[in-house]
């Protein structure tokens, strides 16, 4: 059986630890070292946890007349250019991840310190990247949207002793709100007992991109991945489901005010539940004049909110503690009935 958590970079995702919150550059860097580096600071800055970047050779990844070649071979960033930039991820604090796409690229990144892997879903069914992916040494994280479950378990076994999680959700440029299924999150996690993660895709300029992670923690999410891009209306690679930076910390903050509110203690310890009980709870009052010496019965007594400046009298599930016993001195109306004053 596999680990309910595990290190990644300096923080442990899993059962029990606040949500990792990853910041997805993808594309969107346009082909651009210098934006790249732009957006390390912006995640920074957005408070998310880590940084992933895709690594990829166009021509080890589309052939010549695929229709999207000519956008691989825009965004595709040289080796210098790539060292740079994860060099400088390593140094700011941040986590950092890498979606490779192919075997130099995983070998670059292992060179650099990534601190841990994702594997695109589209390669979920290629066993032989998935060894060495795993062999690398690092955590893994396996998208799963769309993927055979028998090619997941086949995964996770390939994968060897490393520690793994698996990502739900898939890649539609946005994802409809429909087709999210966070109960699918929760079955993942409830069969394989690993970290589950939530791939967000939902369009980023909604309002419900901005509580959608809020929801997968509700879920029993680990991490959670969400694009985003420096500026929404140039409208450049993958800003469909991109959060602008000032969305993203917003984002961040909703989730981080979601995982306070599953609260780590029963109810009823919560100081300010028991301020509130205090303050609305009835207590046992007399509710007419009880002369001393006198058999108190039911029809003698209410049950109010009395003066919170005073400490509280008997709650009235015990008022069999009070009837039938006899006052010890006159008990005035709506006044607080406290044991010194029976015999």
């Amino acid at each position: 059986m596999r680990p309910p958590t595990f290190a990644l970079g300096s923080r442990t995702i899993g059962e029990g630890q606040p949500c990792f919150v990853l910041a997805e550059v993808a594309s969107a860097h346009g082909g651009s070292a210098d934006r790249a580096l732009k957006m390390l600071e912006a995640a920074f800055k957005m408070g998310a946890d880590g940084i992933k970047f895709q690594l990829f050779r166009a021509d080890l990844l589309v052939v010549r007349r695929h229709p999207g070649r000519k956008d691989f071979d825009q965004i595709e960033l040289s080796e210098k250019e790539w060292r740079k930039v994860l060099r400088a991820a390593r140094a700011s604090g941040l986590t950092l991840l890498v979606e490779p796409f192919d075997v130099p690229s995983l070998r670059l990144a292992e060179e650099e310190g990534a601190d841990g892997y994702k594997v695109h879903s589209t390669d979920m069914e290629n066993p032989e990247f998935i060894r060495a992916v795993g062999g690398s040494g690092p955590p893994v994280l396996f998208a799963t949207g769309g993927v055979p479950e028998g090619a997941v378990r086949e995964a996770l076994e390939l994968a060897g002793a490393v520690p793994v999680g698996l990502l739900h959700g898939f890649q539609t440029f946005p994802t409809p709100v429909e087709e999210i299924r966070f109960r699918e999150l929760a079955a993942w996690k409830e069969r394989y007992r690993v970290p589950v993660g939530f791939l967000d895709h939902t369009d980023g300029g909604s309002a419900f991109a901005l509580v959608a992670p809020a929801l997968a923690v509700a879920w029993g999410a680990d991490l959670v991945e969400k694009h985003f891009t420096l500026d929404r209306s140039e409208k450049g690679y993958d800003y469909q489901s991109s959060l602008s930076p000032e969305d993203f910390y917003r984002m961040v903050e909703l989730l981080r005010q979601a995982e306070r509110a599953q609260g780590d203690t029963a109810a009823a310890a919560s100081e300010g539940a028991q301020r509130y009980h205090r303050l609305m709870a009835r207590s046992i009052v007399a509710g007419q004049l009880i002369p001393r010496g006198e058999a108190i019965t039911s029809d003698m007594l209410a049950f109010k909110r009395t003066d919170v400046r005073l400490p509280p009298g008997y709650p009235p599930r015990e008022a069999h503690r009070v009837i039938g016993r006899r006052a010890s001195r006159p008990i005035q109306a709506d006044e607080t009935i406290r044991e010194e004053m029976l015999e």
